[in-house]
């Protein structure tokens, strides 16, 4: 089983649209996935409530099955609220139980590296983080790359930053392609090749409880996380 969790400790930057899209995608190139949405706010479980396709029989324990191939851990199961200290190793024993039966796991954490974020993140193999094109969430994205530093030297095997990904990318914003050319100069080949570009079409489908696979297939934002998920299969 190949593992991967999106990560970040500032919010707003396409976090849980990549989970989300990341997990849908790997179903639809014909892998089994499970997607762990482990933030308390359970924006991936909502963004995916409009597919949820009834009656389970594969006998996965908690888990919903909302697209074929796909399966969601939503955040009540997880016992993701505020006041809910995360039971860490309920949670690797659930990991472990899947291993034999999914080929990708995907987990969506808090925007922040609290005792649910530091979880998600010792759970996987690889690291994505997410980044907005624009100076401030570049100003956090030192801090996060230590905390995933400070985290494999502390779980070895665990949390290797498989790459940075800019999202909502505007070209005809300047600013957006200076930062790129930076992070590129900077980080050489952390940092993925794909690049998500804003599109309404990511609101719009979640505003249906939907992944942009589902509502719409043949658009840009469609497009651009099928290129990512391209690249981590094959990576």
């Amino acid at each position: 089983m190949r593992s991967v969790v999106l990560a970040n400790q500032k919010g707003g930057v396409g976090k849980t649209t990549t989970a989300v899209h990341l997990a849908h995608g790997f179903a639809l190139a014909g892998r089994r996935v499970v997607l762990l949405d482990l933030d308390p706010q359970g924006n991936a479980t909502v963004a995916l409530q409009g597919m949820e396709q009834g009656v389970d029989e594969s006998g996965f324990e908690l888990l919903v099955q909302v697209a074929e191939g796909f399966w969601l851990l939503p955040s009540s199961a997880a016992g993701a609220e505020r006041t809910v200290t995360i039971d860490a190793g309920k949670l690797r024993s659930l990991v472990a139980g899947l291993e034999p039966k999914v080929d990708w796991l995907v987990v969506d954490c808090p925007p922040r590296m609290d005792e649910w974020g530091w979880a998600g993140v010792q759970l996987c193999d690889h690291v994505v983080v997410p980044v907005q094109a624009e100076f401030f969430a570049m100003h956090g994205l030192s801090q996060m790359l230590a905390s995933i530093e400070a985290i494999a030297a502390e779980f070895p095997g665990k949390a290797s930053l498989r790459g940075v990904l800019l999202t909502m990318v505007d070209p005809e914003e300047p600013v957006a392609l200076e930062i790129l050319e930076d992070l590129r100069r900077n980080l050489g080949p952390l940092v993925l090749d794909s690049i998500i570009f804003r599109d309404a079409s990511l609101v719009e489908a979640a505003s249906h409880g939907k992944s942009v696979f589902a509502h719409s297939p043949w658009s840009k934002s469609a497009l651009c996380y099928a290129e990512l998920v391209k690249e981590l299969i094959d990576g």
